[in-house]
């Protein structure tokens, strides 16, 4: 028997088999290719897609197409849109994890308008690439284009603000009215109630940057009132219609160290305020007054003579005793006042000044050195402390009865003229004018008895026998005796208008009671100019019903 009879043929594989095989893989290379060629997919995340339309909306960077929107469609809660975005291959190094996407359209800011070519184009998505390593395929829209390129040198900083004015993005910084940088970003810190400002500093003018620099609000317009006249002062027209951020140094400073970046800066409502927040050694005196301290403000100077040493903080002072403010205390009252002496501005090396006015601030008291209140602007109300020396006021010293020392003070304004006025006016009553004048009367009648007799000796020598010398001589002494008689007749003719119930003392009363009444109607005049300075020329305000606290 055949031995290959036995040997069983092996199994081919069917042509019907490897054409469909084929056809699949060729497809799904066709496909892979397709889909690589087509570009890497991501997803951005924005509030709205006006202008936006899917299959013609561009993706660009610097001007040049790297995708286009392939579709919109709407978040599951309906409160977003996410558009479908093909990036082409060639640019998936771009799609960092800090990238960002803004759409350009017209728009008018500071720098001036961008985004005209769009009206006829249409809206476009702008892509800044970022420096992470990492990549992601979900991104957030910007509501507003990035401004600072990566590739632009420059340091960051940070302002924070209290002050009730927001700034735009985009608004300019400014050394000296030239542009060295802008705002990046403005966020509301809901934690500390402020805004918080992201700024960057072109290079090199970051080097201007140091720790002693000042940062305060320019709107653009400064208006100064001066003895020359008045002064108008305007910046830039996007000044004025946006404003600015100013920074310098103080006034006879230089820069310092160059700040590090990211360091925090204080941004403050304008130069004035920026300049008072540099006296940071300084010292808390309370001063009681007992007069009216309407338009006494926070803020207010305090000055010596003219020279601004310290600022008012608080007005009242909000100082408690058991529970209550010291002004509310029985028997109390006099209205306490918190102010700082500021030894910045009273010498350079405020170190110095301070050992300086501790070393004498007794003696100063104990030499009449007293506080009072002053109008600063008749038109406004404002008024302000003035420390001065007074020779009349009694000897005191440096109160410290309370948390801090306790300045002596005096009144001051119409209230210490009234008072200077009837004080004068007592002193008139009290002159004893009466037994002055019967003095001057007695003194008088003695010399006209001395006249007479002196008169009767000379007619005596008229009728003996002489010499023609001794004639002449008594002829001149008769005559001068005579003018003497004449004048003391005269004044003891004004004394006697000055006697008591004559006319001319009956006018000096009169004159006297009208002075007096007089003083009594400026009282109350004082005391409203004191409360309210302007009273003048505003209508004076009434003051409101005391409303009663809740007993703790």
């Amino acid at each position: 028997m055949n031995k290959e009879a036995h040997i069983e043929p092996k199994p081919r594989l069917s042509v019907i088999w490897v054409v469909p095989l084929l056809a699949v893989l060729i497809t799904g290379w066709m496909l892979y290719q397709h889909q690589q060629n087509k570009g890497h997919q991501i997803y951005i995340k924005m509030k709205s897609a006006d202008g936006i339309i899917a299959g013609k909306t561009e993706i660009r960077v610097r001007s040049v197409k790297v995708g286009v929107v392939e579709s919109l469609r709407l978040q599951v809660e309906q409160k977003a849109v996410v558009a479908t975005v093909r990036v082409e291959k060639h640019y998936d190094n771009l799609l960092t994890e800090d990238a960002k996407f803004w759409i350009v359209k017209p728009r008018i800011d500071q720098s001036g308008i961008s985004g005209l070519n769009t009206l006829l184009s249409g809206v476009y998505i702008e892509l800044l690439p970022g420096e992470s390593k990492q990549r992601t395929s979900l991104y957030t829209l910007q509501e507003q284009p990035a401004l600072i390129s990566t590739d632009i040198e420059g340091v960051r900083y940070q302002l924070s603000s209290t002050s009730g004015e927001v700034l735009d993005v985009g608004t300019g910084i400014f050394f000296r009215n030239y542009h060295v940088g802008q705002i990046e970003s403005s966020v509301f810190n809901t934690d500390s109630l402020q805004m918080e400002y992201g700024v960057f500093i072109h290079s090199p003018y970051d080097r201007l940057i140091t720790h002693n620099a000042i940062f305060w609000i320019n709107s653009g317009v400064e208006l100064s009132l001066t003895s020359e006249g008045i002064n108008l002062n305007t910046g830039s027209l996007a000044k004025m219609i946006k404003g600015g951020i100013s920074v310098d140094y103080p006034p006879g400073q230089d820069g310092t160290e160059v700040a590090q970046e990211g360091r925090a800066f204080t941004l403050h409502q304008n130069f004035a305020v920026a300049l008072e927040r540099r006296f940071d050694l300084f010292d808390h005196y309370l001063v009681e007054f007992e007069q009216s301290i309407r338009g006494l403000k926070p803020g207010a100077p305090v000055e010596y003579r003219g020279m601004r040493i310290g600022t008012v903080e608080q007005v009242p002072a909000r100082l408690e005793r058991n529970g209550q403010p010291l002004y509310f205390q029985q028997g109390n009252t006099s209205i306490p006042v918190l102010i700082k002496i500021e030894y910045g501005r009273i010498y350079e090396v405020d170190a110095k000044a301070k050992q300086y006015w501790q070393e004498n601030i007794e003696q100063w008291i104990k030499n009449g050195l007293r506080a009072s209140l002053k109008s600063g602007n008749i038109l406004t109300g404002a008024v302000y402390i003035e420390l001065d020396f007074y020779n009349s006021t009694p000897p005191t010293s440096l109160g410290m009865n309370f948390a801090y020392p306790v300045l002596p003070s005096v009144p001051s304004g119409f209230t210490a003229l009234s008072e200077q006025v009837m004080a004068l006016l007592n002193k008139l009553n009290k002159l004893p004018l009466d037994n002055s004048l019967n003095e001057a009367q007695q003194t008088m009648q003695a010399f006209t008895a001395l006249a007479e007799e002196t008169q009767a000796l000379v007619n005596s020598f008229n009728t003996t026998k002489v010499s023609e010398k001794v004639e002449k001589n008594l002829t001149q002494l008769q005559g001068t005796l005579a003018q003497l008689t004449a004048s003391l007749k005269q004044f003891e003719q004004t004394l006697n208008n000055y006697q008591k119930g004559s006319g001319m003392v009956e006018q000096l009363t009169d004159t006297l009671q009208e002075l007096e009444s007089l003083s009594n109607s400026l009282k109350p005049v004082s005391k409203g100019l004191n409360e309210q300075p302007n009273m003048l020329l505003f209508d004076k305000e009434t003051l409101a019903d005391p409303e009663p606290r809740k007993q703790r």
